[in-house]
């Protein structure tokens, strides 16, 4: 079950990647009230964390370090946001979820936890990103999990 969380998870990020890729490039510098910042500062600091949960999990950084003082093109994040994907669904196969990991500070959580927010944090900044490209006019892709089960053909389910 874990695996259809995290492919939605990808795909829902390399969907709104894509389709930030085709807009007008002035509307990805659009904000709203109440969002983390502009679309793409959004989009990078989302990418950036999930290749930051995954480190946490592995070790490994996947792609360069992703900061948010650096920006980076919607290529190199839909570069990052694959390769995180890919190795989510290792981890997923592989990895214990009550495996202790350190975090910083000598904060310790699981493997479980991570990936928890992970999900939860994908899923809070796409609506936020999504919402700002609302606000200012732009209908946003469909990137619910129904949306993602129509996409993949295996939903018939409506939003």
């Amino acid at each position: 079950m874990l695996e259809h969380v995290l492919r939605h998870n990808t795909w829902a990020n390399l969907t709104l990647l894509d389709f930030c890729r085709e807009v007008d490039p002035a509307l990805l510098d659009m904000t709203a009230r109440g969002t983390y910042g502009t679309v793409y500062g959004t989009l990078q600091h989302l990418i950036g964390a999930q290749q930051w949960y995954v480190q946490l999990i592995t070790g490994e950084w996947l792609g360069e370090r992703i900061r948010r003082t650096e920006p980076r093109t919607i290529d190199e994040l839909v570069t990052v946001a694959r390769a995180t994907g890919e190795r989510l669904l290792r981890i997923a196969e592989t990895e214990d979820p009550k495996r202790r990991v350190e975090m910083n500070e000598g904060r310790m959580s699981t493997v479980g936890v991570i990936l928890a927010q992970l999900v939860h944090h994908g899923n809070e900044h796409r609506t936020q990103a999504t919402t700002i490209l609302g606000a200012n006019g732009v209908e946003p892709p469909p990137i619910s999990a129904w949306g993602y089960g129509r996409a993949m053909k295996i939903s018939e389910a409506e939003e």
